[in-house]
């Protein structure tokens, strides 16, 4: 899921509330993303004085500031898969690996019944 600027500053501002770390109030002067060993995000604040606040977020504050967002926003996110921020295109984006589950037991099934159908005629359609 791709995330554009304001998207990924309202998750940051939400996220920093709800931790009792409300970022700082004022207009964004600067919003970069740093796509190095890791991936962060420095934000660089106005406020209503003229003075420049600089936040610098990690990656995993902002993995959990994205992931929150979208569980705000009622999108399903499978609890067993990977989740992991990447950058496409100078883009937050949240990349979701769903891990394979565990292989069959190998156990082939059995005919299936029609609806109504004695189990007697499903053991001769297998024949």
């Amino acid at each position: 899921m791709l995330y554009n600027d304001q998207e990924v500053v309202a998750a940051l501002a939400s996220f920093y509330r709800k931790l009792g770390r409300p970022l700082t109030v004022g207009q964004i002067a600067r919003y970069t993303v740093h796509n190095e060993d890791k991936i962060t995000v420095s934000l660089a604040v106005e406020t209503i004085d003229g003075e420049i606040v600089e936040h610098d977020i990690s990656e995993a504050d902002l993995a959990a500031a994205i992931i929150m967002q979208a569980i705000g926003a009622k999108i399903p996110l499978p609890a067993e898969a990977d989740k992991r921020i990447v950058v496409i295109e100078n883009q937050i984006t949240l990349v979701i690996h769903k891990r394979r589950g565990k292989p069959d037991s190998g156990r082939v099934p059995g005919p299936r019944a029609r609806p109504g159908a004695r189990a007697e005629d499903a053991a001769r359609e297998a024949r």
